[in-house]
């Protein structure tokens, strides 16, 4: 083999070889692109309603009406009535998907608060005022 032939065929082993040894290398993955955010299928429920709620206080088993009404302009008000108490305003409302937690003036004049879960009809959830409070059940009607 001439000089220039084997000059010729060694370039030409190179090059051919070249490719393959690119081919063969890792090369690193892209990141996949980011799936899209998914939409919090949650909706806050209506807590517009009339909600019977079943608690303990001060050891005994207590049965209550909780009246919620829309107010114009917005936010909420409503009363939370009970035998032997009188209505108790309720000072806010909040809504965070299904669990609406309500603040209340309980009859000393301290602030009470009521979170509850509302599953279609049900509810159950927890109360406390001060060295007081239960876990609650119920049903809510509109």
């Amino acid at each position: 083999m001439t000089p220039r032939i084997f000059l010729l065929a060694a370039a030409a082993t190179i090059a051919s070889a070249a490719p393959r040894t690119v081919s063969s290398q890792a090369i690193p993955d892209k990141p996949a692109p980011a799936a899209p955010a998914k939409a919090d299928s949650t909706k806050d429920i209506d807590p517009v309603g009339t909600y019977t709620v079943y608690l303990t206080a001060q050891g005994n088993a207590m049965t209550t009406t909780t009246r919620i009404e829309k107010k114009e302009g917005g936010g909420y008000t409503g009363t939370i009535n009970a035998d032997g108490i009188p209505p108790l305003p309720i000072t806010a409302v909040s809504v965070a998907g299904k669990v609406l937690k309500i603040t209340l003036t309980a009859p000393d004049g301290s602030e009470a608060w009521i979170e509850m879960t509302v599953n279609g009809e049900d509810l159950t959830g927890s109360w406390g005022m001060g060295g007081d409070g239960s876990k609650i059940s119920g049903k809510k009607s509109p």
